[in-house]
């Protein structure tokens, strides 16, 4: 689910932060992230072993790793910090995007060190679930719908704009 990932991270980001020079780009990122991650590791690779494209990133321990890893390889107060403190956000905002997510695989390791199967497992299953489920096809018609208003209020007259959100990943508020 693309759009609903991103458009919904980029919404709610907008509306909890009302931060004009978060770096979308990076929070796009980051909200994409645990799906580029484990759906080829779940679903194509180890779709047997696994049965779900719910595994490692999918995990609280990965967003935190990830935001230990901003504040390791960056200073405190810099521009840099500033700017990548966006990916894990949009990791945070993959996992609420998802929900309901099931506790073994959000809390992992803490409550077992296995994930349980979703309603998806090889790859092809995962493309019939989101083709066919009425509910992901509303969720992906939502983030859409929400990016494609964004354009259309924000950047369609607006070259300097859609310049500056592709430079910089800022977006005026």
């Amino acid at each position: 689910m693309v759009f609903w990932h991103i458009g919904g991270a980029v919404f709610l980001a907008r509306w909890v932060f009302r931060d004009p020079a978060m770096d979308l780009r990076i929070l796009v990122l980051g909200a994409v992230l645990p799906d580029l991650i484990d759906k080829p590791i779940g679903s194509i690779l180890f779709a047997s072993y696994f049965e779900t494209g719910r595994i490692y990133a999918h995990t609280l321990l990965f967003a935190a790793i990830a935001l230990g890893g901003v504040m390791a390889v960056t200073r405190r107060g810099t521009p840099a910090r500033k700017r990548w403190m966006a990916l894990p956000i949009g990791v945070l905002l993959h996992l609420l995007l998802d929900m309901p997510i099931a506790a073994e695989t959000l809390w992992w390791p803490t409550l077992g060190l296995t994930f349980p199967p979703f309603a998806e497992g090889a790859f092809v299953d995962l493309v019939a679930y989101m083709v066919n489920s009425p509910w992901v096809i509303a969720q992906e018609v939502a983030g859409l719908a929400y990016l494609v208003g964004l354009y259309r209020r924000r950047l369609r007259g607006d070259p300097d704009g859609r310049r500056e959100l592709i430079a910089t990943g800022r977006l005026a508020v």
